[in-house]
């Protein structure tokens, strides 16, 4: 995951007197509230993930890769599970009588438990990347960039690809 060796700006609430900050070509976080969203509307290389509405735009201009292949199917194949669990026995010769979906607070936490999976699958082996200084009287760790974007990372494929 490259992204974590990127450095970016980050802005938990931006002052309406700083709005002009959202046209500046460098990677940001930065939040607006949700009063200013017509404003945001205009902007043409920036996505916008709206937490009060629980949506996500994404101009056509800018590319987001997607998953590493195993993680990108397991993700899909696990969220369709939890949403259609009928399909979980549509090829079998003698299916039960009745398949009983999970309510919707269930539902819900199956969800996040097949996200917080997919998380630790994407982070795994970052502690491979820390280094250990012991020269100093306190030992420093730091974080090995080059083993991180060569690493073992997903399932032996590295993470460069994200």
């Amino acid at each position: 995951m490259l992204c974590l060796g990127c450095s970016f700006t980050y802005v938990p609430i931006l002052p309406a007197q700083l709005l002009e900050v959202l046209s500046t070509p460098t990677p940001f976080i930065i939040g607006v509230h949700s009063i200013f969203q017509s404003e945001t509307q205009e902007l043409l290389d920036v996505v916008i993930a709206d937490l009060d509405g629980g949506t996500v735009n994404v101009p056509e201009c800018v590319h987001i890769s997607l998953l590493p292949e195993p993680l990108l199917q397991q993700t899909r194949e696990a969220l369709s599970m939890v949403l259609d669990p009928e399909l979980e026995v549509a090829d079998l010769a003698f299916p039960p009588s009745t398949i009983s979906a999970s309510s919707l607070k269930m539902q819900d936490k199956e969800i996040r438990a097949v996200f917080l999976r997919l998380f630790a699958q994407l982070l795994q082996g970052y502690r491979w990347c820390l280094h250990i200084i012991r020269i100093h009287p306190e030992p420093v760790i730091r974080f090995h960039k080059v083993r991180h974007r060569h690493g073992p990372g997903v399932r032996g494929g590295g993470t460069a690809g994200l």
